[in-house]
């Protein structure tokens, strides 16, 4: 969750040094530094939205599971920070998810997890260690 809110924090405490620094302010300033507090309050809302619960890679498709409920689809990585990924799970079969991992809930497979996550579709093939046994996202 840090990773999701750290960029847009540090961009509200930027725009505020920016107005503070400033002589006279402007309407450019208030707007940049209400823009980068919507956007920190954005973040915080979606941080607190996201289900954890388990992306598994059986090889073919992605299956997500959340409350005893698995969903099949793919993932598109919309945001990739190397210590953190924001990923938009597109189910088969109704609504997507937009999903958070971080490098910490699983270190020692998050790189074969960015591999498969990265890959082309038709050239993914199934990795050994992951098949059957996913990390809890």
């Amino acid at each position: 969750m840090a990773g999701l809110l750290l960029p847009w924090l540090l961009a509200g405490l930027s725009c505020t040094a920016w107005v503070l620094q400033s002589d006279s302010r402007s309407a450019v300033q208030d707007l940049a530094l209400l823009g980068c507090l919507g956007g920190l309050w954005m973040a915080y809302r979606l941080a607190r939205r996201l289900d954890e619960g388990q992306l598994d890679w059986d090889g073919q498709s992605w299956v997500w599971e959340i409350q005893g409920q698995r969903r099949i689809g793919e993932v598109r990585a919309r945001l990739d920070w190397q210590q953190g990924l924001l990923l938009e799970f597109l189910a088969q079969d109704g609504p997507g998810a937009w999903l958070w991992l971080e490098r910490s809930r699983a270190p020692l497979r998050w790189d074969e997890l960015r591999r498969a996550v990265h890959a082309p579709a038709a050239r993914v093939s199934t990795p050994s260690a992951t098949a059957g046994q996913g990390a809890a996202w």
